[in-house]
């Protein structure tokens, strides 16, 4: 009989399996590779010409047997009936839905559970970074404690009756108990365990040749906690930002505490600007060494006309992977802006990131430099026009290419030393050239980027009310939007041609003026010095932080700004109301022209 041992990493599934052992009818397995054996299995059965002869119900039927007969040879040398395989992954709802096929029953799935900043800090315990704000940000072991959290949750909401789970401290406290409870639940006859002699051979694995980190599943032979430090002290100012609802104690997110930066961000994105900047000022002042809280001050900063200042905090969002990429493995120094040589400009971001940061290609050359621009390929031909560009070539690639120094674009106007008054907003991509010009005032629409990005910033508006707001009579209208998104085009607006970014750009100048979220499409348009619209949210992006409707970064840009969270009406009354204005001013120069 199968069952199964899941949970957190570092809730105590190790020394549960060792005590478990000792029952004489269980075997619990180290972790095992079975869930991949059988992945793969299912991915040469959908995948592999040689399958798909035979029906679909012919490959399920064929599957579940090979799966059958893999489970049977992983474990043909365990004597002992009942089996628990122990992997993170059994969890995943649709790794339980597979798995119940091929069973032909419901999953049994014993869970060790643990508060996650806990987690978190045995990690930092047994790891011992030198730089605990880098490992809490950017070590894989944290990112495994967060990912099984998810797919633990995301399986008790599946079926929560496949679980029975195992609470780390209660598991130290009464381990009798819990180990009763695990028996009932496994149908298993009770048993006397040992839990001052534990034998912790039977689960022995080579961490140090899995996971580089010797001793991460050592077992003590007494049952008891190793450690009179919480967490608590371990994380210091980390621990807050780990805390997870703990799903099985009945807790949810609304029981949790929240912390104050994520109130302040909450507070931000609704609107009340004043409130959330006095909360970060006072935040930062209490604690400056915390750059979450830095992040956030950036914005807050370039608000107030401090561009420098501004970019220095936003920067510190590096070390939280919340604002521009991570530094290229390049031994070569960051450029400081004075000296000369070759300097791989990285564009970083979005494609309409980096079509923005590729501006500062002929500021660097301007002091006697040599550019090289990195970016992803589908924008090399747009790239590789931009004055002060030398070459071009693919991100993740780039460190192949010589260069003496570098610099990520989000963050070039720092070595420039730039504020908002050095920067020039003049055009900076060639413009197609259109000879097919319409006699109708030409307006290009783009309602949507990439969603996610769209529902993360709260950029995104609803359509309809969109297209109410902009569809006037005698103004002829193209779709600059692709993939997502298109199925809302209304009928009277044509659709341009987009399949690369020469025929957008192309598209783009057959145009009097584009309407955009903000979006690459977006940059683009402003980069050629096309009269460009952007619908910004009240929470704007940290290039149109300065207040007004208009911005240094683009003289052909009008920002209509949102008024309120989660309301778009007044801002689609005001371009609704300019572009009436904009058709009157179009139609009178046209009469004036005849």
């Amino acid at each position: 009989m199968l069952h199964f041992l899941a949970g957190l990493p570092r809730s105590g599934s190790t020394v549960l399996a060792a005590i478990l052992n000792q029952h004489p009818l269980v075997h619990v397995s180290t972790t095992s590779g079975l869930h991949s054996l059988i992945a793969s299995t299912r991915e040469q059965i959908e995948t592999d010409p040689v399958f798909q002869t035979s029906t679909v119900e012919q490959r399920d039927k064929e599957y579940v047997s090979i799966c059958r007969g893999i489970i049977n040879g992983k474990y043909e040398h365990v004597t002992k009936p009942i089996i628990l395989d122990k992997g993170r992954t059994w969890p995943i709802p649709r790794v339980m839905k597979n798995m119940e096929k091929i069973l032909g029953r419901k999953m049994k799935i014993v869970a060790t559970v643990r508060n996650v900043p806990d987690c978190i800090a045995s990690f930092v315990k047994i790891a011992k970074p030198e730089n605990l704000q880098s490992f809490c940000v950017n070590s894989p072991l944290v990112g495994h404690v967060q990912q099984s959290y998810i797919s633990l949750h995301l399986g008790f909401q599946e079926d929560p009756s496949c679980f029975h789970f195992v609470d780390y401290d209660k598991l130290l406290s009464d381990p009798k108990t819990q180990l009763k409870h695990i028996c009932e639940f496994l149908e298993l006859p009770s048993y006397d365990f040992d839990f001052k002699n534990i034998d912790a051979s039977t689960v022995k694995e080579d961490d140090e040749k899995a996971w580089n980190i010797p001793g991460l599943h050592d077992v003590k032979p007494v049952l008891e906690r190793q450690s009179k430090l919480t967490a608590k002290d371990i994380l210091r100012d980390n621990y807050k930002r780990f805390i997870q609802a703990r799903f099985w104690f009945n807790e949810n997110e609304k029981d949790l505490e929240k912390p104050e930066l994520d109130i302040s961000t909450e507070t931000a994105i609704k609107g009340d600007l004043v409130t959330a900047k006095k909360m970060v000022e006072r935040l930062h002042k209490e604690n400056p060494k915390c750059d979450r809280t830095a992040y956030n001050m950036g914005l807050f900063t370039l608000m107030d006309g401090k561009l420098q200042e501004g970019m220095a905090f936003l920067d510190r969002g590096r070390r939280e992977n919340v604002f521009g990429n991570r530094d290229i493995p390049t031994p070569s120094p960051m450029w400081d802006g004075a000296a000369t040589g070759t300097v791989l400009l990285v564009l970083e971001g979005g494609l309409g990131d980096q079509m923005h940061g590729v501006r500062y290609a002929k500021n660097i050359a301007d002091r006697g430099c040599r550019v090289v621009v990195s970016c992803s390929p589908e924008l090399f031909e747009i790239i590789q026009e931009v004055e002060g560009v030398s070459a071009v070539v693919c991100t993740g690639t780039s460190t192949c290419i010589y260069h003496d120094y570098w610099t990520p674009s989000m963050s070039v106007v720092r070595p420039l030393r730039y504020e908002y008054k050095d920067i020039k907003g003049t055009p900076y991509i060639p413009p197609s050239r259109h000879f097919n010009k319409s006699n109708q005032l030409t307006i290009g629409l783009r309602w949507q980027g990439n969603p996610a990005f769209e529902h993360e910033q709260h950029r995104i508006f609803p359509p309809k009310e969109f297209f109410d707001a902009v569809k006037i009579e005698g103004v002829r209208y193209i779709s600059l939007q692709r993939d997502m998104g298109v199925e809302h085009k209304p009928g009277w607006v044509e659709q341009a041609r987009l399949d690369t970014w020469v025929e957008t750009k192309q598209s783009i100048a057959s145009c009097d003026l584009v309407i955009s979220s903000c979006t690459s499409v977006a940059h683009l348009a402003a980069a050629t010095g096309k009269e460009t619209w952007i619908v910004t949210p009240v929470l704007p992006y940290y290039l149109w932080a300065l207040p007004g409707d208009k911005t240094p970064h683009y003289d052909s840009v009008t920002l209509f700004r949102q008024t309120k969270f989660d309301y778009w009406k007044d801002t689609m009354k005001q371009i609704n109301k300019a572009l009436k204005a904009k058709v009157k001013a179009f139609n009178k120069q046209k009469k004036t022209i005849k």
